[in-house]
């Protein structure tokens, strides 16, 4: 299970994006800005290939508000991810060839 302490601390987030993973799921978290307000962007996707290797269709991608409180709720939203078995979907090999970098 993935725990609040995991996700580091509200400040990092200002300047810095988080990648993770869990039992096969990858995860990215970071700060963006729609219109004038400032949010988390919160990628999902199973595994074994990195963010930029997944394939766009492959990834699910939630917001929240960009404040310390969403970090609690952005916890509870992965680990129901996890929960309902999207670690366990394959990345779809048939939408193309992924191109890896080093």
């Amino acid at each position: 299970m993935i725990e609040r302490s995991d996700l580091l601390a509200f400040h990092f987030y200002k300047k810095e994006k988080f990648t993770g993973s869990y039992c096969g799921m990858r995860y990215l978290i970071e700060k963006t800005t729609e219109g004038e307000a400032e949010l988390f962007a919160v990628y999902t996707w199973p595994q074994p290939y990195n963010f930029e290797a997944t394939l766009q269709e492959d990834k699910c991608r939630k917001t929240f508000p960009f404040t310390a409180e969403s970090l609690e709720e952005i916890t509870d939203y992965l680990n129901r991810i996890y929960e309902n078995g999207y670690h366990k979907k394959q990345p779809n090999a048939e939408k193309g060839t992924r191109t890896l970098t080093p």
